[in-house]
């Protein structure tokens, strides 16, 4: 928990460029999206789809997070950030069905 809270601290610290925000937020969504693929070769266990889940629940809220932190950020920066959260919208949402 204090490690998550101190990647989400560097990475909403405005001193830091955003291409390295950039690069630590794919670097996490292809890890996210790594698992998610796994998990769906497979039958899909309930306790895996809601740990996949959970994570990229915690990764959107991290990108939103630094989003609203993010002091005089640009068009491209809120581009970028904007299709972070969309994409793991969507996962959240096919996740949820897989549920039902």
């Amino acid at each position: 928990m204090f490690i998550a809270i101190l990647l989400i601290n560097a990475c909403t610290n405005t001193s830091v460029p955003f291409n390295e925000v950039e690069s630590s937020l794919n670097q996490k969504y292809i890890s996210l999206s790594n698992e998610y693929y796994r998990m769906l070769e497979n039958p899909i266990v309930e306790k895996d789809r809601r740990a996949v889940l959970n994570k990229f629940e915690s990764f959107r809220t991290e990108v939103r997070d630094i989003k609203k932190t993010r002091k005089k950020a640009t068009s491209n920066e809120l581009r970028v950030l904007n299709s972070f959260i969309d994409k793991a919208s969507i996962n959240i949402q096919y996740l949820n069905d897989l549920a039902e």
